[in-house]
């Protein structure tokens, strides 16, 4: 009953696009924030409901909280293909990996990122 929770999970849009970046990537709810164009507070209750579903978990560094795919979820490799099939083909997705191929570019460079970012790094 596993891949119903996380059907029953996936099945709203925000959700399944912060799975979506998560895929390949771990990252912090102001990143996902920018991403997205999502507040902050809707993407922490999103997060927050995929936690509890086993979907997502997180680990803490300094100040920021980093969320990735749980290793039990990876293995659910149906639901995994299908996620790429939607990044793919729903626009909104594709901006998404646009936005995010920025924000990365943005970080490597560090020119920008987060807040939170912005103040670890000026330390």
């Amino acid at each position: 009953m596993e891949s119903l929770r996380y059907m029953k999970e996936l099945a709203h849009e925000s959700r399944i696009r912060i799975v979506a970046l998560l895929k390949d990537h771990e990252l912090c709810v102001c990143e996902l924030e920018e991403i997205l164009g999502i507040r902050q507070v809707n993407i922490s209750k999103h997060l927050h409901r995929l936690k509890k579903a086993g979907i997502v978990d997180s680990r803490r560094e300094k100040q920021r909280v980093f969320y990735f795919l749980r290793a039990t979820f990876r293995k659910e490799y149906a639901l995994l293909k299908h996620v790429d099939d939607l990044i793919v083909k729903e626009p909104v997705m594709q901006k998404d990996r646009e936005r995010f191929l920025e924000h990365e570019e943005m970080k490597d460079t560090r020119i920008y990122v987060c807040n939170v970012f912005k103040k670890e790094n000026l330390s």
